[in-house]
């Protein structure tokens, strides 16, 4: 079953333009979105998480568009995005149990057992970490929620080379019942080489290669 849908997806912003991409992805599978700096893949995730109203084309996730079912589709995703999205005065735990609210899959014991794993203290403030821990916050949390697509923009980048074997062996673990799927945004081709059953290739807006 496929699990993502974008069909034709157009979206301007200011002088740039996406200009009709498409792609599919079914369940228990990892796409790579690659690109240079500029390309698009930060703004084709951003309506593909419903931030972006596109100018034109279609997304479906799990067979749901946004107009139709945009609390389940979010009940259903786990982001890691550059922006940060929690409460820097608030610990890690506290910042989890706080939003973990919006989503009836939390689980608090999940969460404290990847940040645990994650070398991440649960009562450390938020604004205390590091650039790449904010990050590994962000991914503990997309994973306690039970969520069936991870969408991740541009991690990697952040993490050391020891917890980047870690980072991607979480994502073999979670694509592994074969129901889940994961979409990684990057500009570090290597990482996909060993991860990546599909491929997305952008530049300037337009894609250049999609396929396996």
């Amino acid at each position: 079953m496929m699990l993502v849908e974008m069909k034709h997806i157009s979206k301007q912003l200011g002088s740039f333009h996406l200009k009709d991409i498409s792609l599919e992805l079914p369940e228990g599978y990892i796409l790579g979105l690659i690109g240079p700096n500029g390309s698009g893949k930060t703004t084709l995730l951003h309506v593909l998480l419903g931030l972006y109203e596109q100018s034109g084309g279609t997304v479906t996730i799990d067979g749901m568009s946004y107009a139709e079912a945009e609390p389940a589709i979010r009940e259903e995703t786990g982001v890691v995005l550059l922006e940060d999205m929690f409460d820097g005065d608030l610990s890690l735990l506290t910042n989890g149990n706080n939003y973990g609210s919006f989503f009836k899959g939390y689980n608090r014991e999940i969460l404290q057992w990847y940040l645990e794993r994650f070398g991440l203290s649960p009562k450390r403030k938020f604004k205390a970490l590091s650039r790449g821990e904010k990050l590994k916050f962000q991914f503990a949390f997309a994973l306690s929620h039970d969520a069936k697509l991870l969408v991740l923009d541009e991690p990697t980048g952040n993490f050391d080379r020891e917890f980047r074997k870690e980072f991607f062996q979480v994502l073999k673990e979670f694509i592994a019942d074969g129901k889940r799927s994961v979409i990684l945004s990057t500009h570090l081709t290597e990482d996909l080489d060993r991860i990546a059953d599909y491929i997305l290739y952008l530049d300037h807006g337009k894609s250049v290669f999609s396929g396996d």
